[in-house]
C-alpha cells in the first residue's frame, strides 16, 4: 500500500509549518518564515500557558465556599438550608386587638359611604346633562329653520378692505 519512509527508495519530504503549511527550508528553524509562528516550544514553563499554576490551584481549593444563591431560588428548588432565620415571636400572627378591629371597621364603613355618595352625585349629574340635552332638542324643534345670513359688504371707508377698481 504505502511506502515505508525508512526504506531505501522512499522520497524525502520537506518539513512544513503546522500553522500555514508552508514548506520550511530548515526543519530546526525556530519560527516560520511565511507566517512568523513559533515552531519550537520555549524551555521555560509559563504558568497557565504551558504549565499548571500550582498557586492558583491551591488558592481555588482554599476558597471552596459555595456561591450563595438567592433565597427565592433556594426556596423554589427546596435547597434552603439557612440556619440564620429567626422564628417569629409568639403572638405575632395573632388577630389584632378589639380596638384595632373597631378602627378598621370604622375606616371600611367610611370608605363605603364615600363611594356611595360619589356614585349618587354622578347619577344626579348625568340626569341633569340628559335633561339639558332634551330641553335643547325640544327648543330646536320648536324654532323654525332660519335662513342663512346675507354676506356682509365691507364699508367703503374701511381701511382694512381692498380698494375697488374705478
Amino acid at each position: 500500500m504505502g511506502q515505508d519512509p525508512s526504506a531505501p527508495g522512499a522520497a524525502v519530504t520537506a518539513a512544513r509549518c503546522p500553522w500555514c503549511s508552508a514548506e520550511l527550508s530548515d526543519a530546526a528553524s525556530a519560527s516560520c518564515p511565511s507566517c512568523g509562528a513559533t515552531l519550537v516550544e520555549p524551555d521555560a514553563s509559563v504558568p497557565g500557558v504551558n504549565a499548571l499554576d500550582a498557586e492558583s490551584i491551591s488558592r481555588a481549593a482554599r476558597i471552596a465556599t459555595p456561591i450563595r444563591r438567592s433565597r427565592l431560588l433556594s426556596w423554589i428548588t427546596g435547597e434552603d438550608d439557612s440556619e440564620d432565620e429567626v422564628p417569629a415571636p409568639p403572638g405575632s400572627l395573632a388577630p389584632p386587638p378589639p380596638e384595632v378591629r373597631r378602627e378598621m371597621a370604622r375606616l371600611e364603613l367610611q370608605a363605603e359611604y364615600a363611594n356611595l355618595q360619589a356614585e349618587a352625585e354622578s347619577i344626579v349629574s348625568e340626569a341633569e346633562v340628559e335633561a339639558r340635552g332634551a330641553s335643547r332638542r325640544a327648543a330646536d324643534a320648536a324654532t323654525p329653520a332660519a335662513q342663512p345670513p346675507a354676506p356682509i359688504e365691507p364699508a367703503a371707508d374701511d381701511p382694512g378692505s381692498p380698494a375697488e377698481p374705478h
